[in-house]
């Protein structure tokens, strides 16, 4: 059912659930002590991209087409997705709010008294800050390839929702947007002794939701799509769109099964990845897959439709790498795209040239925050600098997301937070990146290029 003025509730079915525990069961056979390999890759020595102050752009922050300040604003810009819209515009999403990420407060309403005195033991700030709807979901727009910028205009207010997590134009030109509902994070319990007892534990608090959006005039106003709720404890703000061949709306998402107790893994769950299916642009959605293993968290996907027709995408925290030539039904064994320990890879982008050629986008490990490599043969070789990281692109650009210009170029943009600012004492602001991949002939490797030209 299409919904267009009311907001409805839509539940994973009970199979869904059962997937995720027969997933984890099976990896749990499977992956017990072996070693993960890596991926093939290609090795190059390649010239210097640029200077990176010369070619970063600020699009938003504290001091920089800054939002309208709003109750409890505290000059954080940050957490952008891109994407490039067919008419050529380019259209940024971003969290406009006081913190890494900003909940409403009071904190003590929605989390447990451990979780706030952990999250204001290295943040004092947090104690006292006032902010009653939390963060504020926005956008701007350019109509030059990057070179101006829109005003700062927000989303539609969901109470708990303060970072669009990715934006995506389908080719039917309809505009899909996501967002989790971040609060009671802190929840997590081992298995209850009862079913009173579990449902005491969980009463209103789960399961986590996520709120989908849709845009039919190029992102200039915005609808609620449909709320989905699923069995799942916790969920990341990772989401990933994309369009399978036959036009329908593919996500990939990450979440820690119910129940989650100290045997799952660290923090009491093991993160799984969920391939979502639907036909409806956002307004419903069924599960096509469970992904997960139990050595490691299958977490921050990014996911691509590959030249040859296969889906693949790359994972956090190990750089997994998984392929499915039948849909997203089925997956291969994991590779790792980073040779070494875990902690090399966090979330970024996946994105494929009008050449064939598939670029992934991270952040995380050796060379600093944004990093890239990419693959000729839709993954099978990876063309990289080193053998546990990417070529570096921007060092401030915290989890990159980017989009492909008309030239075949990459626009990206990432966050730099931390910042001191008139407004409160984390800030964040957005940046921006243009570059593009140097061909076999020329060496390998980017190069830098300026933004609007």
């Amino acid at each position: 059912m299409r919904v267009a003025h009311r907001q409805t509730t839509l539940q994973f079915s009970a199979r869904v659930f059962a997937a995720a525990v027969a997933a984890l069961c099976y990896s749990q056979l499977a992956c017990a002590g072996e070693e993960l390999p890596t991926v093939r890759m290609q090795i190059v020595k390649a010239a210097s991209p640029g200077e990176f102050s010369q070619h970063r752009k600020i699009l938003v922050s504290p001091t920089v087409n800054t939002p309208e300040p709003f109750a409890g604003f505290g000059g954080f810009c940050g957490w952008p997705k891109i994407c490039r819209l067919k008419g050529g515009d380019l259209f940024v999403t971003f969290s406009a709010g006081y913190w890494h990420y900003s909940p409403p407060t009071p904190l003590e309403k929605y989390e447990t008294a451990e979780y706030v005195e952990h999250l204001t033991k290295n943040n004092p700030f947090l104690k006292s800050w006032k902010c009653p709807t939390g963060g504020q979901m926005m956008w701007i727009r350019s109509r030059d390839n990057g070179k101006t910028w829109t005003r700062p205009k927000a989303f539609p207010i969901v109470h708990g929702a303060t970072a669009i997590t990715d934006v995506y134009q389908m080719s039917d030109g309809t505009m899909v947007a996501v967002a989790l509902v971040e609060v009671f994070r802190s929840l997590r319990f081992d298995p209850p002794n009862s079913a009173v007892e579990f449902a005491r534990a969980t009463a209103d608090r789960l399961p986590m939701e996520q709120v989908f959006f849709s845009s039919r005039d190029n992102g200039e106003t915005w609808q609620i799509a449909c709320r989905l709720k699923g069995p799942f404890l916790f969920m990341t703000t990772s989401h990933d769109f994309a369009e399978s061949p036959d036009g329908s709306l593919l996500l990939l998402t990450a979440a820690v099964p119910i129940p989650a107790g100290k045997a799952w893994g660290p923090g009491g769950g093991r993160f799984v990845s969920v391939l979502m299916h639907s036909t409806d642009h956002a307004a419903s959605w069924k599960t096509v897959s469970v992904i997960g293993e139990r050595e490691f968290d299958v977490e921050e996907g990014a996911l691509a439709v590959l030249p040859d027709g296969s889906l693949g995408f790359a994972s956090r925290t190990m750089s997994a790498w998984f392929r499915s030539r039948d849909g997203g039904r089925t997956w291969s064994k994991p590779r790792k795209l980073h040779a070494g320990s875990g902690k090399l890879f966090k979330k970024g982008d996946h994105l494929v040239l009008p050449d064939g050629t598939n670029v992934i986008l991270c952040s995380g490990g050796p060379g600093g925050d944004g990093q890239v490599f990419y693959s000729r043969n839709s993954g099978t070789t990876w063309i990289k600098p080193a053998r546990d990281r990417g070529f570096r692109f921007d060092p401030l650009a915290y989890y990159p997301d980017g989009c492909v210009l008309g030239d075949g170029s990459i626009f990206v943009v990432g966050d730099h937070q931390k910042l001191k600012n008139q407004f409160g004492p984390y800030g964040a602001e957005v940046t921006a990146m243009r570059f593009r991949i140097r061909s076999a002939e020329e060496g390998d490797g980017i190069e830098l290029l300026p933004i609007g030209e």
